[in-house]
């Protein structure tokens, strides 16, 4: 088995829900929009201004929570 055929015996066995949201990462990262990064322009530009080298270290759950409230749907 390749290290493909692994991976997507993985995916596989996850709910279906996750399994859809993995969908669409991998489609959003074979995309030709995609240009390695998983943040478009926009939620680039909303977050660029609070990186803050002095800044205390933020939780990646509420980096995504406030992205999500930010650019719904």
């Amino acid at each position: 088995m390749t290290k493909l055929d692994l991976v997507l015996a993985r995916i596989r066995e996850l709910p279906p829900e996750r399994q859809e949201a993995i969908a669409v990462e991998i489609d959003f990262l074979l995309g030709s929009e995609a240009q390695g990064s998983l943040l478009t322009d926009e939620e680039w530009a909303a977050i660029e201004p609070t990186l803050d080298e002095d800044q205390e270290e933020i939780p990646h759950d509420q980096v995504f929570a406030e992205l999500r409230a930010k650019f719904p749907g």
